[in-house]
């Protein structure tokens, strides 16, 4: 049978990676492989739901070196691991590992994978050299495609799917819900690389909640990162407010199914919120929500503006959940997606 070594940056608390771990693991269930998923402390987890699935501590030298060699295949597992921008050590890693791999005449592949920002040209060598030897590129957005192809990714068709935590949401959540009642509540994530203070951010907020009575969940997903800010935000706010931190991904649906709006500080608050069908404003802290946004037709706020203007964009804007055609085609890039991967891998291994 077929094994896989999935990377990803599993294990360290960061809801939107916890979700993806989750929708590769539901995904590879449909494929006849073996998969070992390299997970930061893997006595966190329960037993994986798959009998052919475990979990290696990435931290492990020994073992990490023994899964590498007894797989077929190094598979990037999605979510944006290939940046530079938080450091170079995190490109590192998860192109390392597969080019190791593949000079041992191994299988490498991306999958739902998120790449770039890269702004370092010894690392844009290294993309062009382990992405040409993948033998499926699969990226969840336009943006992650062009990237490969300024970096010089010529050998083959590049794949454009959608990330694997939306399109898992979107399955999870299934079909629309007819006449759900919304509740006066906002939902929120709010995440300091946006650039906004605290005290600028909590009065974005209030002046949402200003026209009408409403009361504020603050949800934390990030916890190691976010929480703090979160509380500082929380405690300069006028509007009633309820901390929330790390909703598992039902209950996070749930949430924004009811809410009057979401206010995404983070990636998967907008990919819950498209999934729970909630009229939803995205903060663009980063590059990757603009490229949701517009995937998926919702507005994003770039940052430089002043919490008032934003405020006053938002109420003079018409904010709608987004279009169902839209959530049907994240549904179609899911299965499609499955689908490249099992060819690919039949293909290698007749």
């Amino acid at each position: 049978m077929t094994r896989l070594l999935v990377l990803g940056y599993y294990g360290f608390g960061n809801f939107g990676d916890e979700l993806i771990l989750s929708a590769v693991q539901d995904e590879l269930t449909s494929i006849n492989c073996e998969a070992v998923f390299a997970v930061n402390e893997p006595g966190q987890y329960a037993s994986p739901v798959c009998p052919r699935h475990t979990l290696v501590d990435r931290h492990d030298p020994t073992a990490m070196r023994a899964a590498l060699w007894a797989c077929d295949y190094v598979m990037l597992g999605g979510g944006g691991l290939i940046q530079d921008v938080t450091s170079s050590r995190s490109s590192l890693y998860y192109l390392g590992i597969p080019l190791l791999a593949a000079l041992h005449k191994k299988g490498i592949l991306s999958y739902a994978q998120g790449v770039g920002p890269v702004r370092r040209l010894w690392i844009r060598r290294l993309v062009r050299t382990v992405f040409g030897r993948m033998i499926l590129i699969d990226v969840r957005d336009d943006a992650s495609r062009d990237l490969l192809l300024d970096c010089g990714v010529r050998t083959q068709d590049i794949c454009v799917s959608s990330d694997a935590g939306l399109s898992y949401l979107v399955a999870r959540r299934g079909e629309p819900v007819a006449a759900t009642r919304r509740e006066s509540r906002i939902v929120a994530c709010v995440n300091e690389r946006f650039g906004w203070t605290p005290e600028e951010t909590a009065s974005f907020l209030d002046c949402l909640g200003s026209q009408s009575s409403v009361r504020l969940d603050l949800v934390v997903l990030f916890p190691s990162t976010d929480l703090a800010f979160t509380r500082a935000v929380r405690s300069r706010l006028l509007t009633p407010s309820e901390l929330i931190i790390s909703p598992q991904p039902l209950a996070l649906l749930d949430l924004c199914s009811s809410a009057t709006l979401t206010v995404a500080g983070r990636y998967h608050m907008a990919a819950a919120a498209v999934a729970a069908r909630s009229p939803l404003v995205a903060l663009a802290y980063d590059p990757k929500v603009s490229q949701l946004a517009d995937c998926c037709g919702f507005d994003a706020i770039q940052p430089g503006y002043s919490p008032q203007q934003a405020a006053r964009r938002v109420h003079a804007g018409s904010i709608s959940p987004v279009a169902e055609e839209s959530i049907a085609r994240l549904g179609q890039t899911r299965m499609d997606r499955i689908a490249r991967l099992k060819a690919a891998l039949e293909r290698r291994n007749p």
